[in-house]
């Protein structure tokens, strides 16, 4: 793989493709033809995400300015939103191809209908991976996948997409850093590292608070559910029937409603907040590794680097912990039509506290891997 080869990572789940037969698989290939017949110049693409290839030329490409030709294309169903690794890779690339103003690297195909990238969106919890991928042109591949392999159809779209991929490489500007800008919108001059260093610094203990008041919203959400099943087992013991456990069921209910507005209101502010900070932060880490930068920045980002490893650390411990319990509640979204749409609300507030974590742990990756002349920051 040459410097200016460009690479293709074709993220899918396994289990589509052996749905399909295969189709997904055969679909990166017939690309990859196409694209070498259109440009003279191959495009590699890494399909296992089990070999060790797979996490290495991710990392080196991202972390360098192979980004420029190296495209991330998700192939989007249903079952790609609940696996949490596609979810990683999508908000991952995504941060690194807009720090470098680079978004249309980043080129979703929409294979299986999902419905929130649809009209029918309103009638489905806000899915923050689902609102990265709709603000990329997808390819809609809904109705082709249907097609025969070999029809002019088909073979019509896969020319097309692969003539899409050249044209974005040659048409494609300069990758340019994006700046942060700063937190203190009120400043007229533009803040310099250390200042930007600074005002990061002093809003990383406001994220962690956001976590802990998620966390105590949920603890009370807890509670109330195991109010309910206690109230359950004493209407049934009493012959309540069905009955008792639907007046319980409306209780719950009401008892939620505020708790589980807390929650959804907290998880979209955690996510929106670092997702917006997210290019700009990669920049600053990428910008803390020149070699030219002056003591005093190096010492500044030696302090933060610090800061966002505590981070990572402790919301890791917090977000293991709501994961377990949105599994738990897994059963409980199909239990009760009138529980179902607050229960899916918390699954979707937890899930937006689990992307974030993926945001925290790119920055810890990235910032141990500047070497800073010393080890302050490990």
């Amino acid at each position: 793989m040459t410097n200016a080869q460009p690479v293709g990572f074709w993220s899918y789940t396994h289990r589509d493709d052996h749905l399909d037969g295969g189709r997904i698989v055969r679909l990166s290939e017939r690309i990859a033809n196409a694209f070498e017949i259109i440009t003279g110049e191959p495009l590699e693409i890494f399909l296992d995400k089990k070999a060790i290839e797979w996490g290495d030329a991710w990392r080196m490409r991202l972390d360098s300015a192979l980004t420029g030709t190296t495209f991330l294309i998700p192939i989007v169903t249903p079952k790609f939103l609940m696996s949490q690794e596609c979810r990683r890779e999508v908000i991952t690339f995504a941060g690194h191809a807009a720090s470098l103003g680079l978004d249309e690297l980043l080129l979703p195909i929409h294979y299986v209908n999902v419905p929130q990238l649809t009209q029918d969106a309103e009638e489905h919890p806000a899915d923050e991976v689902v609102e990265l991928i709709s603000r990329r042109q997808w390819v809609d591949w809904r109705e082709l996948r249907l097609e025969d392999e070999d029809s002019p159809a088909y073979r019509k779209a896969v020319h097309d997409l692969a003539r899409r991929l050249a044209d974005i490489i040659n048409t494609a500007p300069p990758a340019l850093p994006i700046e942060l800008a700063p937190l203190n919108q009120a400043e007229e001059e533009p803040p310099g590292f250390i200042e930007i260093m600074a005002e990061m610094e002093e809003a990383l203990p406001a994220w962690y608070e956001t976590v802990q008041q998620f966390s105590e919203s949920i603890a009370s959400i807890g509670e109330e559910s195991s109010w309910a099943a206690a109230e359950f087992a004493a209407s049934d013991a009493r012959g309540g029937g069905f009955a008792g456990r639907m007046r319980v069921t409306e209780e719950l209910a009401t008892r939620l409603a505020e708790p589980v507005e807390k929650v959804d209101a907290l998880g979209s502010k955690y996510w929106s907040e670092l997702a917006a900070i997210d290019p700009g932060v990669i920049g600053i880490i990428r910008r803390a590794s020149e070699e030219d930068i002056s003591p005093e920045d190096r010492e500044a980002a030696r302090v933060f680097f610090k800061e966002i490893k505590e981070l990572a650390g402790i919301t890791a411990t917090t977000t293991s912990q709501l994961q377990e319990f949105s599994n738990s509640i897994e059963g409980a979204t199909q239990g009760s039509r009138r529980l179902r749409p607050q229960f899916r609300s918390i699954q979707a507030a937890v899930q937006k506290v689990i992307d974030s974590q993926t945001i925290i742990n790119e920055w810890s990756r990235m910032a141990d891997d500047v070497d800073l002349g010393g080890d302050d920051h490990q």
